[in-house]
């Protein structure tokens, strides 16, 4: 193969070898190209921080992890390790470190295998899983892990406990775009919290509630959800949560196609997430804000965004945000007129988020890929992915996206 491919992994170079002709070699690798990540100059230095933001070495972590681990095992006893590991763990998740993590709880689940007063800890351990395969959008494993800590939550008769797994099964259908049965699960949630005094916990299922009412459209009821939680969190001083409130204010903003005060919002929550080392909403920032920018047709800011965006996604193994990567790409190949690189980019965000059951993604990226149609002149593709579109919204009752689809296939 030609120098052109010196960059591409050597699994993509047998591939391509042995399943194309070298008419289709070529074809792949001019869309790889015009895809490829281009350098630009960023003058702003909030910008310039942002983008070059460094993430930990994989193999140092594992490195220094394991080395602590050892560590505090030779100085604790049995259950003081137990309470350093459930510490480590929560650190290791935030951090975006899924693989240790996992590791982190299921080691807590044996050292409390049999033991007696242990069965909370074993639950919240099941939770903690539950909840790391849920973010990775592996459904069913993250459901069998949360119907083992709920059965145990229910045993022990912690309330608190159950309610927490319910917010994770409210997440997983919203996440699939099920929208009425997570309202359904986050209500539930804060009915049955009622009287109790966990501001923490309710602040959570109130970001959730927020994150469903900006889907179908229902601004002022989000931002109503999203204040009174920003509150609880400023009083509990929880910098996670509140990079998570201040990213779904600038998703709303965002909605509202108020641009200025959604990259407000996003800038804010990219610092918190960065000083809390909370690496799953920072690359949800990211692309956020590289969408925001595909809109202000600042194109080059965009793309430098929605690279760090796939770094950290990858890093994470965020399966969801890779998917909407490759919308925002496809997004702004499409405003480059690169039409052939948009489609590729657009088609691999379709094609992950049907794989992952993601239906509002599925629907969203429906939409850019009828734009790119209709903007190719191709009527039929173009109506077709409307029309999918339009399907979904319609269900939801997003009444915004629904006119606009309609102008869409009108015009």
């Amino acid at each position: 193969m030609s120098n052109s491919t010196q960059n591409i992994h050597p699994i993509i170079e047998e591939t391509l070898k042995n399943f194309f002709d070298k008419a289709e070699i070529k074809e792949f690798l001019r869309i790889l190209t015009g895809d490829s990540k281009t350098e630009s100059v960023i003058k702003d230095a909030k910008v310039k921080d942002q983008i070059n933001f460094e993430l930990s070495s994989g193999f140092q972590t594992r490195y220094q992890m394991d080395l602590l681990i050892t560590f505090a095992e030779s100085n604790y006893n049995t259950e003081q390790f137990i309470e350093f590991l459930i510490y480590l763990g929560q650190l290791t998740i935030t951090s975006g470190e899924n693989q240790i993590a996992t590791e982190i709880y299921e080691r807590i689940i044996n050292l409390c295998d049999g033991k007696r007063g242990t069965a909370d800890i074993t639950a919240n351990a099941l939770l903690a899983i539950g909840e790391i395969y849920s973010r990775q959008a592996q459904w069913d494993l993250s459901v069998s892990y949360i119907e083992k800590a709920i059965g145990i939550f229910k045993e022990e008769n912690d309330i608190k406990g159950s309610i927490n797994c319910q917010n994770i099964f409210g997440t997983i259908q919203g996440d699939q775009g099920n929208l009425e049965k997570a309202k359904e699960h986050f209500e539930n949630a804060l009915v049955a919290l009622e009287g109790m005094k966990d501001i923490a916990l309710v602040g959570k299922i109130e970001i959730n509630l927020a994150i469903i009412n900006n889907m179908q459209n229902n601004y002022n009821e989000a931002i109503s959800y999203l204040k009174r939680a920003l509150l609880n969190f400023e009083k509990l001083e929880d910098l996670k949560r509140i990079s998570e409130v201040k990213h779904n204010l600038g998703m709303v903003y965002t909605k509202k196609e108020e641009y200025s005060a959604a990259i407000n919002e996003f800038d804010y929550s990219i610092d918190a997430s960065m000083r809390s080392n909370y690496l799953q909403n920072l690359a949800i920032t990211y692309i956020s804000k590289a969408y925001v920018y595909t809109h202000l047709k600042d194109l080059e800011l965009a793309e430098a965004f929605s690279n760090k965006a796939m770094e950290i996604a990858h890093k994470v193994n965020d399966k969801l945000s890779i998917a909407e990567v490759y919308k925002v790409k496809g997004m702004i190949s499409r405003n480059r007129k690169q039409y052939e690189v948009s489609e590729n980019s657009l088609l691999t965000s379709y094609r992950l988020n049907k794989e992952l059951n993601n239906q509002l993604n599925l629907a969203e990226t429906a939409l850019e890929l009828g734009i790119l149609y209709k903007q190719k002149r191709d009527a039929d593709r173009s109506n077709k992915y409307f029309n999918e579109a339009l399907s979904y919204f319609r269900k939801i009752n997003a009444v915004a996206d629904i006119q606009e689809l309609e102008k869409l296939i009108k015009n």
